[in-house]
């Protein structure tokens, strides 16, 4: 028999989490880091300065920071922080070190909060779906992954359903890689641009236009991958009794 008021007072918990971490967005001085341009410029100008405070363990503290703050934050303004303080390269490493540590942790706080409740609920009202998760989780997660589906969502969501933590540790990993480093190369590329630049010619270089369309391709791959797949699926391999 389930525990039924420990799962309500642990979904409690999380919506209290959740509350406190929306009105700190959205309601507080703080929050407008998130928020707005100038917020986000203040915003990596800090994490620079705790970065270059921490010196050898900069880019730990920078992890850490990163990985704790989008439990309750968007990841883009960190995502930009990364590239504009490491560069386009150091930066990618970083930002995807950071992308799985934080999306374990929401995991496990899905999995902790809201795995008690949910299963309940998949199991009675969703089967299919509850199932489509224990033995796809890999695939599920992904293809969410590829498709930009929103970072913090899919953490605590994940962690609530039956989705092996191995399965959603991998697909994340291949999942987020080609986002992170196409997004954290474009804004890393630019920096480096923008700080050289010194009249309008300056944009129209290979360092400008590959960076570009290497973001504007990432858009494209979920349905490349798709098409990829449906192709695959039409040529099954040679049968058992094949001769």
């Amino acid at each position: 028999m389930r525990d039924r008021p420990g799962n309500a007072l642990k979904l409690l918990a999380f919506l209290l989490l959740v509350a406190a971490g929306g009105y700190f967005v959205f309601f507080t001085a703080s929050g407008e880091l998130f928020r707005t341009p100038a917020g986000r410029k203040i915003l990596i100008g800090r994490l620079d300065a705790l970065v270059k405070m921490a010196g050898p363990l900069g880019p730990a503290v920078f992890i850490l920071v990163y990985a704790l703050g989008v439990l309750v934050a968007p990841a883009t303004p960190f995502t930009i922080a990364g590239a504009v303080i490491f560069g386009k390269f150091y930066g990618m490493i970083y930002n995807l070190a950071a992308d799985i540590l934080g999306a374990s942790l929401g995991f496990f706080l899905g999995r902790y909060f809201l795995h008690g409740l949910a299963r309940g609920f998949l199991e009675t009202k969703l089967p299919w779906l509850d199932r489509k998760a224990s033995e796809e989780g890999f695939s599920v997660i992904f293809y969410l992954r590829i498709f930009w589906f929103p970072f913090i969502v899919l953490n605590y969501a994940a962690g609530a359903t039956r989705i092996r933590f191995r399965d959603y540790l991998l697909g994340s990993v291949l999942g987020l890689l080609p986002p992170v480093f196409l997004f954290t190369y474009f804004v890393g590329a630019m920096r480096d641009i923008l700080s050289a630049y010194r009249k309008p010619a300056d944009l129209l270089t290979s360092q400008v236009l590959f960076p570009v369309l290497l973001l504007l391709l990432s858009f494209f791959i979920p349905t490349i991958l798709k098409r990829l797949r449906n192709r695959l699926g039409r040529y099954p391999g040679p049968r058992d009794d094949a001769p």
